[in-house]
């Protein structure tokens, strides 16, 4: 439900702003001199099937069934759920390479009775997904979602080969907004020289990356953007039953 009435906001934001698509915040000095890769194609509600990004294209997506357990006792509720995707992507050489992704989600709560519902901690939201670069060999993106932007200093992420880490960390708030949204926006990548990549997952969309970069880090980086373009959180599905 919340990704939904996040959307309907969106399209709201957009009449009052001459049609003009809402845009998550990016560090400014990073935005001053970043290369934006368009994205055509992408659905903006369900992201699924064959989109591309500047001259990468995405395709072949397969998503599993989200596969959900839990029991509940005395307003005791436990509640899984987990999912699986995997994908291609194409460069404009026409290589080839497959990104694989999972997410998990464990939500405990407490009922008192009275209609409230207290969320027992972590309950966080896992996401992961691994592809392979034919020079830096295999890179696996991690992150650990608190779902919420009061819970910000909880998240955690990271794209890394072993050798080479960049840090994520989500954005919550629009471009010229002083209020932060609830639900994460996009994510900026940062190595020890500050920003280098930024993919906004909302709407049609939107990545930003450093020019300059060697083509085997725009590769890696393009991939694990790709990755989160294409990540459907688990929190709704739990919430719909």
């Amino acid at each position: 439900m919340k990704k939904y009435l996040l959307v309907a906001l969106l399209a709201g934001v957009s009449i009052f702003t001459s049609c003009t698509v809402a845009q998550m915040a990016v560090t400014p000095d990073f935005m001053e001199q970043a290369e934006e890769l368009p994205i055509e194609g992408r659905s903006m509600v369900k992201p699924n099937g064959s989109f591309t990004i500047g001259n990468y294209t995405v395709a072949n997506r397969k998503r599993g069934w989200v596969q959900k357990s839990g029991f509940s006792i005395f307003g005791y509720h436990d509640q899984e759920a987990t999912q699986k995707h995997h994908f291609s992507l194409q460069n404009a050489q026409g290589n080839i390479w497959y990104i694989f992704a999972a997410s998990y989600l464990g939500i405990t709560s407490l009922q008192d009775g009275k209609g409230l519902t207290i969320e027992l901690s972590p309950n966080m939201e896992y996401y992961a997904s691994q592809f392979t670069s034919p020079q830096s060999g295999t890179w696996r993106l991690v992150t650990i979602d608190p779902r919420h932007y009061f819970e910000r200093k909880k998240f955690t992420g990271e794209l890394s080969n072993g050798t080479n880490t960049f840090k994520i960390e989500p954005v919550y708030s629009f471009k010229g907004s002083k209020f932060p949204t609830s639900d994460v926006l996009g994510y900026e990548f940062k190595d020890a020289t500050g920003v280098v990549g930024a993919v906004q997952v909302i709407n049609n969309g939107k990545v930003w990356i450093k020019p300059g970069l060697d083509a085997d880090t725009h590769m890696v980086l393009t991939s694990a953007m790709a990755s989160l373009l294409l990540y459907e959180k688990l929190e709704q599905t739990i919430e719909n039953d």
